[in-house]
């Protein structure tokens, strides 16, 4: 199996599948089709699938030009007007893209949006806008307790998972994690080798979930340290992991971003 990231727009990534064995491919959220088209034609490949995460335009926007284009090609996503799928797929179901080599889990975590999916197979996990490097998704539509869940079947899955989320937000969502988590050296060491990546413009995910769940404080909301500060800052008693993730996440909405 080949990933190749396709950059776009200011910081989205576009996450191509191709088989070794053929010509066929699989694009993830392909919110314009430019650069798509582009990497598709430098490679000599053809789209036969297209898998949608959530309905936002910058991981939808491309997919019409796209069907001009590969008229064939079938689009996967959750069961939401708001996309234009072929087939709809639902939590735990298998989805078994034979040409590309890859039968995928579809796994249900709303929160950024209410219908969003991630698509999950041999310990990659392509997760939309719900888990970045070090942040997660703003709640749009979805609720703290739908995204608290959704985070926990993400932590769930296999500490060597690699999570190919659909933005370069590394840098930034670390800037809040030190706020959030000051002392953690891992979190320190992390952002001395994301700005040595960034200023060669090199990407910084996939991000590896075992590092995630040290680093990253919207997996650690049943952590004793983030409990504590969530709870200083906001002066109150706070202890259920969700409360805790729910104030983290308003934390950086109201005083970061």
């Amino acid at each position: 199996m080949n990933i190749t990231r396709i950059p776009a727009f200011t910081d989205n990534y576009f996450w191509l599948l191709s088989s070794k064995n053929n010509h066929f491919a699989t694009i993830v959220d392909p919110g314009d089709s430019k650069p798509v088209l582009n990497t598709l034609q430098n490679e000599h490949l053809i789209l036969e699938s297209i898998l949608v995460t959530h309905h936002h335009n910058d991981h939808i926007g491309g997919i019409n030009d796209l069907k001009k284009v590969f008229p064939k090609c079938i689009v996967y996503g959750p069961d939401d007007k708001r996309i234009p799928t072929d087939i709809c797929v639902n939590d735990n179901e298998e989805l078994n893209l034979e040409n590309i080599g890859a039968k995928f889990r579809v796994i249900e975590v709303p929160g950024h949006t209410s219908s969003h999916i991630a698509y999950y197979f041999d310990k990659k996990l392509f997760c939309g806008d719900t888990l970045f490097s070090c942040g997660c998704g703003r709640l749009f539509e979805g609720t703290p307790e739908q995204m608290h869940d959704s985070l926990e079947k993400i932590q769930n899955l296999p500490d060597d998972t690699l999570v190919y989320c659909a933005h370069e937000y590394t840098l930034d969502n670390i800037g809040f994690a030190k706020i959030v988590d000051p002392l953690n050296d891992l979190l320190i060491e992390k952002e001395k080798k994301v700005i040595e990546l960034r200023d060669q413009n090199i990407p910084t995910v996939p991000s590896i979930l075992k590092e995630e769940k040290l680093i990253n404080p919207f997996l650690r909301y049943k952590d004793k340290v983030i409990m504590e500060s969530v709870a200083n800052h906001y002066k109150k008693e706070i202890s259920n992991s969700i409360e805790v993730f729910h104030h983290t996440r308003m934390w950086k909405d109201t005083e970061y971003d």
